[in-house]
């Protein structure tokens, strides 16, 4: 990643883990999934990949990505246990970051050009990471495409939003990379803080329930 983005990048868990987004406009984690993980996820048919979209505590998240994948039919490989520990960790660094009791979860498969346009999400912060497929693009202020760098598969940013409480101007823009019509597709774990009073179980949320 440039250093002429606003973006923080590391290369362990450790140091990711311990970043609160002090000074950058996100921090991403530069990594490379697992073989095996990359490997089934790659394999998985198009209509098969799981998806979902809830509200819930930090600790369930896993157990929620799990239980996608059961429903799903794919809970048969063992690669879904890395898959299961890796979602709930990056749970509790969101969590951490704004002393979330609950987070929205969404497990998104995509097809097509969704939020096509560059842009800052209207959340405190907002981790986003690609687990299949081409990941997130990143561009100062939305202008030039030409100029725009793309997130590396597997590997999670967490960018600041528009309720970030700072008083600097966020300038780092990010849009779903283009890929209707390419035979390709993606599959995109989000995880940002909510309100509990005011957001907790909306009309597109579900309440997920670990029991």
């Amino acid at each position: 990643m440039p250093n002429l983005l606003p973006v923080l990048s590391v290369s362990s868990w450790p140091d990711f883990r311990q970043q609160t987004l002090p000074h950058e406009d996100a921090v991403l984690w530069h990594r490379p999934l697992p073989g095996p993980v990359q490997d089934w996820l790659d394999e998985i048919p198009d209509e098969q990949l799981p998806r979902g979209r809830f509200c819930l505590a930090p600790r369930d998240v896993g157990a929620c990505i799990e239980r996608l994948f059961r429903e799903a039919e794919l809970a048969d490989h063992p690669a879904l246990a890395w898959l299961c520990q890796d979602a709930q960790r990056l749970a509790e660094q969101v969590a951490d970051v704004h002393a979330g009791r609950v987070l929205r979860l969404r497990l998104e498969a995509v097809f097509d050009n969704a939020c096509r346009k560059f842009h800052i999400d209207n959340v405190v912060a907002r981790l986003i990471c690609t687990y299949r497929g081409p990941g997130t693009q990143l561009s100062m202020g939305g202008g030039d495409t030409d100029k725009a760098e793309t997130v590396p598969t597997g590997a999670p940013i967490l960018l600041k939003g528009k309720q970030w409480p700072q008083e600097a101007a966020i300038a780092l823009h990010h849009r779903s990379p283009p890929i209707e019509g390419t035979g390709l597709s993606r599959l995109v774990l989000v995880l940002e803080p909510v309100n509990e009073d005011d957001e907790f179980g909306t009309s597109y949320d579900r309440r997920f329930n670990p029991n």
